[in-house]
């Protein structure tokens, strides 16, 4: 084969080659190994402000929309306040098993509001019941006011025996969360050895003060005089 042939077939190869090329770049076509490294480098990539990306980090997680995330606290306080509602207009029912119900919820939710209802429903409410259940739910008050403890302390004296005793009962809870220091204790401890002191109190009443003020006197300390 002579010279001027085979340069001939070797300038149709470039040729050929360099059209393939040319062909590829215009299709897209790239090497998998390059678009691999490519796609690897684009999800490592992190954005910066002004548009610039950082390669090897992350891109952040973008902010959660507004109006996603609630306040439980205050959830929590629209709840109270209609359980209280709720509350305060079963009070004027004439079933007495209602109004137990109500003085019950009142209790579920200590504040000076419920405490000055349950209060007034201790004191003059014509069930017993129902006076009975709110001795009971001012129990769950953490600092009773001293009307509070002038209403428990007098219903001590009250017609209904379970009234005596749940009033006697939640007197006792507060002196037992008390230091013997505290005004607080001092002002029930002297409330109930006053009471303890009346004529008329039945004879049983009068013995379950002087334990719940025996079991409260300081070791060394006089015990009451009845």
């Amino acid at each position: 084969m002579s010279i001027s042939r085979v340069l001939l077939i070797t300038l149709l190869i470039s040729s050929a080659i360099v059209l393939l090329a040319l062909m590829n770049l215009d299709t897209g076509v790239q090497d998998p190994d390059i678009e691999e490294a490519a796609t690897k480098e684009a999800s490592t990539s992190k954005t910066q402000p002004g548009g610039v990306t950082t390669p090897g980090a992350q891109a952040p997680n973008p902010p959660p929309a507004s109006g996603v995330f609630s306040d439980p606290t205050a959830e929590d306080l629209e709840v109270e306040r209609e359980q209280i509602q709720e509350a305060m207009k079963m009070l004027s029912s004439p079933t007495e098993t209602e109004r137990v119900e109500a003085v019950e919820q009142l209790g579920a939710f200590p504040n000076p509001q419920t405490e000055s209802t349950l209060t007034q429903i201790l004191a003059g409410d014509s069930s017993a019941d129902v006076r009975n259940a709110a001795a009971l739910s001012l129990g769950s008050l953490e600092a009773p006011s001293p009307a509070t403890i002038s209403t428990l302390l007098g219903a001590l004296k009250d017609q209904s025996e379970d009234v005596r005793y749940s009033s006697l009962s939640t007197l006792e809870d507060f002196l037992l969360s008390q230091e013997e220091d505290a005004p607080l204790y001092q002002s029930i401890r002297s409330g109930l050895e006053s009471v303890a002191k009346s004529s008329g109190l039945p004879e049983e009443l009068q013995e379950s003060i002087s334990e719940v003020l025996k079991g409260q006197t300081p070791p060394g300390a006089a015990e009451p005089t009845r």
